[in-house]
């Protein structure tokens, strides 16, 4: 592990992985997290692994980003201690706050199929272990970044704002000053590759994921087309287990009909 991005979700995390993949690092962001690592992440969040965990999950990794492992970012620099630390920030909290905001506030019909988050889970439960197992880490992880978590689409925008300065104060408080950078995705490549020591690339730099417009199906990230197939396969193979199922339920209730 050489980068921890331990910036919180909606601060560019998606920019900065691309970025960071750029630059030639392997990088965890939130997608390969929940593809490869979701069922170690729901033990370390019930509680069954200390931080020398991370050494084992993040041994071939060179850069983490986004959920879950912001939670957790100065367990994996104790795991990692040489590694270097990036907290990517926004304008300003008003900024972030707005588009974490509108990150919540989609109609979840648009996304989910659903407006009821708690039917939504009991469906996920039923036709796909693999996505309910997905939401779980993610409630997971925002309660132990926030402190909270409701079960609607809708937040408490005072908690969100206090997490934030908190998780702000908190990484500049506690990490060396010499392995961390405070940063801006707006700054582009100068003071990234200068504080990284990678020289400065020929690409453009990238702007993923504005204003939470792009849903997680249309993003184009192999991590999160191969979560897709998963949940579509297993929600598949569930649906026509189901349809056997009914199916013969009502030869049964037909035949005992038929008997009377």
């Amino acid at each position: 592990m050489k980068v921890i991005c331990a910036g919180l979700p909606k601060t560019g995390t998606k920019t900065m992985a691309s970025a960071l993949r750029t630059l030639g690092y392997s990088v965890y962001d939130a997608p390969e997290q929940l593809l490869k690592q979701r069922e170690t992440w729901i033990e370390i969040f019930d509680g069954k692994h200390d931080k020398n965990i991370f050494k084992k999950m993040y041994k071939d990794i060179d850069a983490v980003a986004d959920l879950p492992a912001c939670a957790v970012w100065d367990q994996i620099l104790e795991a990692f201690p040489n590694s270097k630390v990036i907290l990517v920030k926004r304008d300003s909290e008003e900024q972030w706050y707005k588009s974490f905001e509108a990150f919540f506030k989609r109609d979840p019909r648009n996304t989910f199929g659903t407006s009821s988050f708690p039917v939504y889970l009991a469906i996920c439960r039923i036709m796909s272990n693999t996505l309910y197992r997905i939401w779980l880490v993610l409630q997971k992880s925002r309660e132990a970044c926030l402190g909270y978590f409701a079960n609607t689409f809708h937040i408490n925008e005072m908690l969100a704002r206090s997490a934030y300065r908190r998780h702000e104060a908190y990484v500049r408080s506690v990490c060396p000053q010499d392995q961390l950078l405070v940063y801006n995705v707006r700054e582009g490549w100068e003071p990234l590759c200068k504080f990284l020591d990678k020289p400065l690339p020929e690409e453009d730099f990238p702007h993923l994921n504005k204003n939470s417009k792009i849903l997680y199906s249309d993003l184009g990230l192999p991590a999160l087309e191969e979560l897709i197939k998963e949940v579509k396969r297993e929600t598949r193979q569930r649906a026509q287990i189901l349809g056997v199922c009914i199916l013969g339920f009502l030869f049964l209730v037909i035949f005992a009909l038929l008997m009377m």
